[in-house]
């Protein structure tokens, strides 16, 4: 459909509430501004631009404030956060714990399942025998006695740290190198170029997993989960369902698999597109993904959901 067309049907979709049928009631007007933490992790960066661009679109104003892990917790807790769409689990349970404890956040949703988070190798490494975390401490010296990992406070890093401190499979010899993500991933593709052992954080959904020939360790169940594996909650602060529960109903339907982060985050990384560019163009292109979502959802003063957003879509980039 040619895209003027689009519009012009998406807008007639949009107005054709028939005469005597009230709306639904959508949200109060204190419920416009939507903010949503976004703590800088590519993942992070596209899941919260798709819902961000959703927001937009039903007549909401999203705020997506960078902050660190902890410290979007705290801000949930004062309320000056209302969402966070990153919470990884079994992985993140130490930061979020107290805030989970006292009630000042609640997970809503689970929005994605099949993911990974556990430290990693080079397949070089794996096929030299280093495949287990057991067998880190004999490859010390090999190492340089380092395991990088991201920023400082993040949850990943915390339960490294805690390997370390308490000498669980005897690494107490061992730091933690602490950078940004793209800061880790330098040091890991400088690295392989050099064809040197390392050991890091590692994650899927990420393109990582495209760029890297990498290989999951074993035996970190009891740190970071069974193989690795986590699911990626959404979490909102005390009191968001009651307050805006049209907003509150979006969030708990949002679900995006694997290999649709994968899509999104190449984009970011690789091509250096803008995640809203990206949110818009993976909404647009993949409609049968989240037409399930707007179930029961209004725009915020409750006209219908789709065609408010498809009208918003059908413009170009």
């Amino acid at each position: 459909m040619p895209i003027r067309a689009a519009r012009l049907f998406a807008l007639l979709a949009l107005l054709a509430v028939p005469p005597g049928v009230a709306r639904a009631a959508g949200d109060p007007a204190a419920c416009v501004p939507i903010r949503l933490s976004n703590v800088g992790w590519t993942d992070a960066e596209a899941v919260t631009a798709v819902a961000s661009t959703l927001f937009d679109a039903l007549g909401y104003a999203p705020h997506t404030p960078m902050l660190a892990l902890t410290m979007t917790y705290v801000a949930m807790r004062d309320r000056r956060v209302d969402a966070f769409l990153s919470n990884w689990e079994p992985s993140g349970s130490t930061p979020i714990r107290p805030f989970l404890a006292d009630g000042s956040v609640e997970r809503l949703a689970t929005n994605l399942t099949g993911a990974h988070y556990t430290l990693a190798v080079p397949d070089y490494v794996w096929q030299a025998g280093l495949r287990d975390y057991r067998d880190i401490a004999a490859w010390g010296s090999r190492l340089g006695y380092m395991i990088f990992g991201l920023e400082a406070g993040n949850d990943g890093n915390a339960l490294v740290l805690d390997m370390i401190r308490t000498n669980q499979f005897q690494l107490q010899r061992f730091r933690l190198v602490e950078s940004s993500e793209q800061g880790m991933l330098s040091q890991v593709d400088r690295t392989i170029q050099s064809h040197r052992p390392i050991v890091f954080l590692a994650w899927e959904p990420h393109p990582m997993n495209l760029r890297f020939a990498l290989r999951y360790l074993t035996g970190g169940d009891r740190i970071f989960g069974a193989d690795g594996g986590v699911t990626v909650n959404t979490v909102i602060r005390r009191g968001y369902r009651a307050d805006c529960p049209n907003a509150a109903r979006l969030l708990a339907r949002i679900r995006f698999t694997v290999p649709d982060e994968n899509i999104m985050m190449l984009a970011i990384q690789r091509d250096h597109t803008p995640p809203s560019l990206v949110a818009r163009r993976w909404l647009r292109d993949h409609p049968d993904a989240w037409h399930a979502w707007l179930d029961g959802v209004t725009t915020q003063d409750g006209a219908p959901s789709l065609p408010a957003i498809q009208a918003r879509l059908a413009y170009g980039d």
